[in-house]
């Protein structure tokens, strides 16, 4: 398997999220359209025990809302807190590919971010891969 299975099999399974309007497996430059997410790859480790090798992916997939009010913010990223982690855990396996291994989402930290001099409100979802 390869980070780009992986990315794949992540990216499937937040397109069941309906209600995001794009999934990007890159950091935008702008962005033209919110609720969306995308992805950053934050670390890999590699390790070995014996004969078994395990891979652990730890990916950012950081969720923008346009940051208006803080009221109007607040509102939009609720939903997200629980769908989000409830969409990979609802196929850990990520559609087959991982036939050893599980993911799942271990946490989300909300803060602000600009892009193209426009604020945003975000949060920074942590999925941890682990391949076997």
């Amino acid at each position: 398997m390869s980070y780009a299975t992986v990315l794949e099999g992540l990216h499937e399974r937040l397109a069941t999220v309906t209600t995001l309007v794009a999934i990007l497996d890159y950091a935008p430059t702008a962005i033209h359209d919110t609720p969306m997410i995308y992805s950053l790859l934050d670390r890999v480790e590699y390790r070995r025990s014996g004969q078994v090798k395990t891979t652990v992916y730890r990916v950012i997939h950081r969720l923008l809302v346009r940051w208006q009010d803080n009221e109007g913010a607040e509102e939009e990223i609720i939903p997200f807190v629980n769908s989000i982690p409830d969409a990979v855990e609802a196929d850990p396996h990520l559609g087959g590919r991982l036939t050893a291994g599980y993911s799942e989402i271990t946490e989300g930290n909300a803060g602000f971010v600009t892009v193209a001099g426009v604020e945003y409100r975000s949060v920074d979802f942590i999925a941890t891969v682990i391949e076997k």
